[in-house]
């Protein structure tokens, strides 16, 4: 089918009158229907593109106009730039690095280089650390010093950790370097009705979380301890300090008024820890055992009791549900079912976990002996000579292996603990000893035991005042749950 192609012819009238004059012509014919303009209707015609024209023109003289009355702020701006010290707040480099710091007289990019530059030095100096296989997750530069975010990988022995480390830029590149609490953002003071906390901007989300936690805990410890709570009461002072050192939380001595645990970040611990986990056990270990040397005092405990406060404070912490509370099972477990089977001559057998529960211990502590759970976490040989004798695998399971009868105002070097009672675990039975009570008994008579503790000298009268059945009976009973929770076989008396 063939199809013509249209032809469209352009005429153009210069005035109306032309317009007229072509119309009458057989140069431009007009369509049927279709009429000519009147001359009014023109004039509005023209009066309409007059204004669209005028429209059009001040349109463009404001656009050229605010280009150039914004040309005058941005100069000031970049010269503002060129004589002012500028701080670059945040950039982030290829995922792991975030620079902050400085700068002087440089332009955006410059600061972008140098400081990214920066931070790769510094993933090049950890690498050269001891830490060589570690992956370096974060990095801060702070003028000549630096911090780092890094996670070691997970070993046969160990998960993965992760650990904050610290620099300081020498004239021989960036060395690694002690904390500096200025590094650590402004103070802050948080109180809560007993306690004060002292603390930098980098741990305010873990002290927040924690504080309400610490104050509930210490109002059950004292209630479990028979203490009362005095309204008037000084408030405990805790410091959170990045400055303070992990591993030594819990003092030989007793704990001072105001003391200071180490910043969450100073830990190298798995990376599932939480700093909340993390900073919660550091302030309760401490706050445990100046309560339970409280208790001590308030109900004069007797001297033949005093272990059972070392089985009161491993009680209590293994009862909070924290980070070391978790391995009451494997402790007790190795205790009463896999130690007694060692057989003479050999090699104690240590716990199915060994290096981890040490591990575990090592964040907050030398080793688990400073809370009386009979290992050394040390050499071998340490183990096997602590635990070689024949008896101290032998499950304590009886009453009369837990108390040691003084006479009255003898005293007892807690030194001397090892020597004077021979077989260890003692303080591990304790904890058990109470387990038991409150788990069949119930938690409200625990304040009345250690109440117990400073008026009666002998098993056979306290547990009748306090419980209301015999010592006979009450071992019995304590007897059938270990063997039943623990797996522990009762040996001959």
């Amino acid at each position: 089918m063939n199809q013509k192609t249209p032809v469209v012819e352009w005429v153009v009238a210069e005035s109306d009158s032309d317009w007229e004059r072509l119309c009458a012509t057989s140069m431009l014919k007009i369509p049927p229907g279709v009429a000519t303009a009147s001359p009014d209707r023109r004039y509005a015609q023209r009066i309409l593109a007059g204004g669209v024209l005028m429209l059009l023109l001040l349109a463009s003289f404001s656009v050229w106009g605010g280009r150039a009355t914004q040309a005058e702020p941005r100069q000031r701006i970049r010269e503002a730039r060129t004589t002012t010290p500028q701080k670059l707040a945040v950039v982030t480099v290829d995922e792991a690095a975030v620079i902050t710091g400085q700068t002087r007289d440089q332009s955006a990019t410059e600061r972008w280089f140098q400081y990214t530059w920066a931070g790769h030095d510094v993933r090049a100096a950890i690498q050269t650390t001891a830490y060589s296989k570690l992956e370096v997750r974060r990095v801060e530069v702070l003028g000549e010093r630096a911090i780092a975010q890094v996670v070691l990988p997970a070993t046969d022995v160990t998960p993965a950790q992760r650990q904050t480390l610290f620099f300081q830029r020498t004239a021989t590149g960036w060395q690694p370097a002690e904390p500096d609490a200025a590094l650590w953002g402004p103070a802050h003071t948080l109180e809560t009705p007993s306690f004060v906390f002292h603390f930098r901007q980098r741990d305010v989300v873990a002290v927040i979380a924690v504080a309400p936690q610490v104050e509930a805990l210490y109002h059950d410890i004292r209630q479990n301890l028979g203490l009362p709570l005095l309204p008037n009461a000084e408030k405990r002072v805790i410091e959170v300090s990045v400055a303070q050192p992990p591993g030594r939380v819990l003092p030989w001595g007793r704990t001072p008024e105001e003391f200071s645990v180490p910043s969450p970040a100073r830990y190298r611990a798995p990376v599932e820890l939480a700093d909340t986990e993390l900073l919660l056990q550091s302030v309760v270990l401490p706050l445990l055992k100046d309560e339970v040397v409280q208790a001590n005092k308030h109900h004069m405990v007797q001297t033949n009791w005093q272990l059972m406060l070392d089985g009161l404070y491993l009680w209590q912490m293994w009862d909070m549900d924290l980070p070391l509370s978790s391995w009451r099972e494997e402790v007790v477990t190795w205790l009463y079912a896999d130690l007694p089977t060692t057989q003479p001559g050999q090699a104690a057998m240590l716990p199915e976990y060994y290096p981890a529960l040490c591990a575990a211990h090592q964040l907050w502590m030398p080793s688990p002996f400073q809370i009386n759970i009979p290992l050394m976490c040390a050499e071998r040989d340490w183990e096997d000579w602590y635990l070689a004798p024949r008896d101290s695998r032998e499950p304590l399971m009886y009453l009369a292996q837990l108390a040691a009868p003084m006479s009255s105002g003898e005293y007892m070097n807690p030194w001397s603990k090892m020597d004077r009672f021979g077989q260890p675990g003692q303080t591990v039975a304790l904890a058990m000893f109470i387990e038991y009570a409150v788990t069949i008994y119930g938690r409200e008579h625990l304040p009345t035991l250690v109440a117990g503790l400073g008026q009666y000298d002998r098993w056979e009268t306290l547990l009748p005042a306090v419980y209301g059945v015999s010592a006979a009976e009450f071992e019995a009973g304590w007897q059938a749950y270990l063997a039943a929770r623990y797996g522990a076989v009762i040996a001959p008396e």
